[in-house]
């Protein structure tokens, strides 16, 4: 027996307590003298003491709070920045500031790339068109409270107006201090009513007659008479800062959706015009802001852009704080888009109709600004009948904002940018933030399926429409089957293991099938890819997140992190310095060589969820799908340098949405004019062109 052990007890000394146990247990009885009970509490004192302070010595480092906010794989700061979008707690606190911002970046790359915008037709001089047509809806009366209700109205088809083509009235509307009580229900006759001591203008009648049966805030307001003022304006709560309304039209088509979600950025550019108008300034900043930010981008001059956007700060300040209301009865659970929306704004979206089951009287708000809802969007005023080849600064713009909400960018000019894009440098959140576009970044390619949902719609609902008919093609399988096989060709090695022998391709990547590696999207370069192309030693000396998240050019980790890393993360933390000094070596390898990773995934939005649908799309360079509600994902796509690939049945022939949608963001489109059954190999060959280009780049 080991001296380490030691033996049962026999029958005969089992009895419990043990002797030792029973001894000390007899010198706590009420008989033992205090003293020696009062010693062996401050013993147990001490002792416990002690230990604290050894355990506090030992693991001080690692219990700090700047310990506690550092990521044990990545070595930077884990904690993010106030104002990163990246965070998964992120909030929009200043949309209408933000949205003027990325409208600048829109204006700038667009003039950059030397692209028609057909005269400004959807791009900012279309703001300029509502500004210069506002009319004051109403005036308040003699007995109006202090500070007095207002209304001002932005018709986009006034006489004389730049936006006179447009194909349906509409009118945006800016108040102050209105009442609201709401009403269940998305619906005009049930969403609730406006009101103030507020008579209409003469200008205001005139409007409100021009509108006909298109809804603004004037068929959702009633004036209060002199006799109600009183009682009608007493509160049950009153929102001090600015809000604005969205009535919705979708909650789950990506396109129908993306239409509210533009139609958002245009309302908030609109606020931010209005919001600054008693300024003046903002004239000078609404024209020299994105020249600026030209200079900005090209790195020749940063202090300009940052001193502009300063004084833009300033001058929206009484629009911080924005919050979005819906004016609908969906919850948050019945809309596909909900964490989206969630970020937009300082606050979580309010939605009208579930006020309206609790307890109270109306709600005054100090600030609204009214967006507007059904008939027409930026994505289809232009008509989705005929082809629309311009791009659009408002769309454009409106893209990069969405990317920024979701964390796909950085915004600009910001101290929070800078450091998005410093940690971007150092490899910390690659996987979520966009590549640059370089010899050596990966090329993803995103089909979108539409199989499991018209699968889903037979089951429910026996058959399909006929509209969904003339799109479900019967050979989707070997349509992906066909890609696959036709992408990896184009590879020299491929990332398969096991199965048939890879046949090697012209050009210098490794072509990796991301169904069946998930964690390689939006990586520059997975382990398993550079272990392929020969840039990764096979020892597995590189510590484990390296190998989970692969990417061997991430950057060395500071000293004290290396420190603070657990043992159970990397095995030992001696084991660092190799680790990084292989992988540093790996990124300059690979960048010599050229070599990049080529990438195919499937994504079917019936079965994946929001996060999964955006990180999807938001890192692809390259979409394929058949004409469909999906391809609204696209707005999404890095604006200027993504590709789309349609593919368009006989039955959905006229239908220029996506075409369209493409031209206004700056990006590559491509149509294929299919059958319901699809010629594979014609699909796969217009596919295999577009990538082709970008692996030559």
């Amino acid at each position: 027996m080991s001296a380490a052990y030691s033996p049962l007890p026999t029958q005969a000394d089992s009895a419990y307590p043990p002797p030792r146990t029973q001894a000390l247990l007899a010198r706590l009885t009420p008989t033992a003298p205090p003293t020696r009970i009062r010693r062996l509490l401050l013993f147990l004192a001490v002792l416990a003491l002690s230990s604290t302070l050894l355990v506090y010595l030992v693991f001080a480092d690692s219990l700090s709070p700047r310990a506690l906010s550092t990521s044990p794989y990545a070595g930077a700061e884990y904690a993010y920045a106030e104002g990163d979008s990246a965070s998964p707690f992120f909030r929009d606190p200043h949309p209408a500031l933000h949205t003027r911002l990325f409208l600048a970046r829109a204006q700038a790359e667009i003039r950059a790339r030397g692209l028609d915008t057909c005269g400004g037709q959807l791009s900012a001089p279309m703001v300029d068109g509502y500004v210069d047509a506002a009319v004051e809806y109403c005036k308040p009366l003699d007995t109006s409270p202090f500070p007095p209700p207002s209304i001002t109205c932005f018709p986009v088809r006034a006489p004389g107006s730049r936006n006179s083509w447009w194909p349906y009235t509409q009118a945006f509307c800016a108040s102050a201090h209105l009442s609201h009580t709401a009403g269940w229900g998305g619906d005009l006759a049930n969403r609730g009513l406006f009101t103030a001591p507020c008579r209409l203008t003469e200008q205001g009648e005139a409007l409100k007659v021009g509108m006909g049966s298109e809804v603004f805030l004037g068929t959702e307001f009633a004036v209060l008479e002199e006799g109600g003022a009183k009682k009608e304006r007493e509160c049950g709560e009153t929102v001090a800062h600015p809000v604005l309304f969205v009535p919705r039209q979708d909650r789950w088509n990506p396109f129908h959706v993306g239409e509210d979600l533009v139609t958002t950025f245009l309302a908030l550019t609109l606020f931010s015009r209005h919001a600054a108008a008693p300024s003046s300034p903002s004239s000078n900043l609404w024209t020299s802001l994105s020249t600026a930010y030209a200079k900005y981008a090209s790195s020749s001059s940063s202090d300009e852009f940052r001193a502009l956007r300063s004084q833009l700060a300033d001058e929206l300040r009484e629009a911080e704080g924005l919050q979005l209301i819906f004016q609908d009865d969906h919850l948050p659970t019945e809309s596909l888009f909900a964490p989206l929306y969630d970020r937009m704004g300082a606050f979580l979206p309010w939605r009208t109709g579930a006020e309206a089951l609790g307890e109270g009287g109306p709600t005054c708000f100090t600030t609204a600004f009214h967006s507007v809802g059904a008939g027409a969007s930026l994505l289809s005023a232009t008509g989705v009948g005929k082809e629309y080849t311009c791009a659009s600064e408002l769309v454009w713009g409106a893209s990069l904002w969405l990317r920024w909400v979701w964390g796909l960018e950085g915004v600009p000019g910001g101290d929070e940018g800078g450091e998005v894009f410093k940690r971007h440098l150092e490899g910390e959140v690659e996987r979520r933030a966009p590549l640059p576009r370089g010899a050596r970044d990966p090329v993803q390619v995103l089909f979108l399926s539409r199989e499991k949902f018209d699968a889903f719609t037979r089951h429910r609902k026996q058959r399909l429409t006929g509209w969904q008919e003339v799109r479900h093609i019967t050979n989707e399988h070997a349509l992906v089957d066909g890609l696959r096989k036709g992408l990896a060709g184009l590879c020299r090695v491929s990332t398969a293991e096991g199965g048939a022998a890879h046949t090697a391709g012209a050009h210098e990547c490794a072509y990796t099938d991301a169904d069946a590696l998930p964690t390689a999207w939006g990586v520059r370069m997975h382990a398993r890819e550079a272990r392929a192309l020969g840039l990764q030693s096979n020892s597995g000396s590189g510590s484990p997140s390296t190998a989970a998240h692969g990417d061997a050019g991430a950057a060395p980790e500071a000293p004290a992190a290396q420190g603070r890393r657990a043992a159970w993360a990397n095995g030992t933390s001696s084991s660092n310095a190799n680790a990084n000094a292989i992988a540093t070596h790996g990124h300059a390898k690979r960048a010599a060589s050229g070599a990049r990773a080529l990438r195919f995934a499937t994504l079917d939005p019936t079965t994946a969820a929001l996060a999964a649908q955006l990180g999807a799309a938001g890192r692809a360079d390259v979409v394929v799908s058949v004409h469909a509600g999906a391809l609204g994902l696209t707005l999404f796509m890095p604006t200027g340098r993504a590709s789309v690939v349609e593919l368009v049945p006989s039955g959905a022939q006229g239908n220029h949405h996506f075409h369209n949608m493409a031209h206004m963001m700056g990006m590559e489109y491509v149509r294929v004019d299919v059958g319901k059954t699809v010629d594979v190999s014609a699909v796969v060959a217009q596919v295999r062109r577009v990538v082709e280009a970008r692996l030559a780049a």
